[in-house]
């Protein structure tokens, strides 16, 4: 009968352990200060917890060294995407050689939280299973894509969606198999440029800005319409995109904001108030139309026709 060591487990235990605390250790004293120098956050982590942090994880976490060793990384983590994070290094512990990645938020008592850019994969150790978790402030860098993105997509003066991108979205929607019906409405300021020969350009670009600010403050009450737009496309000629809505909901949304439009008056240094009013041409997608081009060059004639009718009217397409 072979005999049975009951402290068998506990020896194997220990030796893992002891394996892995060699590992770290030799791994310390040959690259601790190179991993110091690196100008990312390092940890390495078991299943447990932080047995290592470098300089700049400690700077990231603004912990102490000893605070974090035996803390979690999901410690820092944001509640509503700590699960997402946990099965990451779940991954990284069952898989070798192959490194993941995701990006996160860092929330930090009293410190205003951080998104980093999160890589990690396990090491080739012998013992207990450890990760190194890599892990980068992007925060910045984030903001500076937002930026340049809203840059390409608005226009500088008003702050209204530009007219590459409004047009870009539209296509997409006449573009789909199953198209919801696509409404667009082109509104010209009234007499803009005997406004602006009148007052002075600086009246003229405040007028601008103050339409868009009344469009942008309208266009979330636009009911069964999520994805309505508003975009400068030229001068004092702007365009409402309503994806889901028929030329007579859109006609009736224009009309709305025809009226509040209306009752707006732009201040404007010792002249006291400026009225403003605008036209208004509605159009609809139909199948004949074939591209954009079409849509819009129906909704043109519309607008002049409100022009032409005497201004500060909202006209449909034929």
């Amino acid at each position: 009968m072979e005999e049975f060591d009951l402290f068998s487990d506990d020896i194997d235990a220990a030796n893992t352990i002891v394996k892995t605390q060699e590992s770290l250790f030799d791994t310390e004293q040959r690259l601790g200060a190179m991993l110091d120098a690196m100008p990312i956050g390092l940890l390495f982590h078991t299943q447990q917890g932080i047995l290592y942090a470098n300089n700049m994880a400690c700077e990231l976490l603004y912990s102490q060294k000893s605070e974090l060793v035996g803390r979690h990384f999901l410690d820092f983590i944001r509640e509503d995407e700590f699960s997402a994070v946990d099965s990451l290094l779940q991954r990284a512990f069952n898989v070798f050689d192959k490194a993941v990645e995701t990006e996160s938020v860092l929330v930090i008592r009293d410190k205003t939280n951080r998104l980093v850019k999160i890589t990690t994969g396990r090491l080739p150790w012998e013992g207990t299973p450890v990760i190194q978790i890599l892990f980068q402030d992007i925060t910045a860098q984030k903001r500076a894509e937002q930026s340049l993105r809203k840059l390409s997509i608005t226009d500088e003066l008003t702050g209204a969606y530009n007219r590459r991108h409004v047009f870009y979205e539209a296509e997409s929607y006449l573009q789909q198999k199953n198209s919801p019906p696509v409404t667009i409405a082109m509104l010209d300021i009234d007499h803009f440029k005997s406004l602006n020969d009148t007052y002075g350009h600086a009246v003229g670009d405040t007028v601008l800005k103050d339409v868009t600010k009344m469009a942008h403050d309208f266009v979330p009450t636009i009911r069964n319409c999520s994805s309505a737009m508003f975009a400068r496309i030229g001068g004092e000629e702007f365009l409402f995109l309503l994806p889901g809505l028929k030329v007579n909901e859109g006609f009736a949304v224009v009309e709305e904001f025809r009226q509040s439009l209306s009752r707006l008056r732009v201040a404007q240094k010792g002249e006291g108030l400026v009225n403003i009013t605008a036209s208004f041409g509605v159009a609809e997608f139909r199948e004949d139309d074939k591209t954009i081009e079409n849509l819009l060059r129906r909704a043109d004639d519309a607008l002049y026709q409100a022009k032409n009718n005497g201004r500060n009217q909202v006209c449909k397409a034929v």
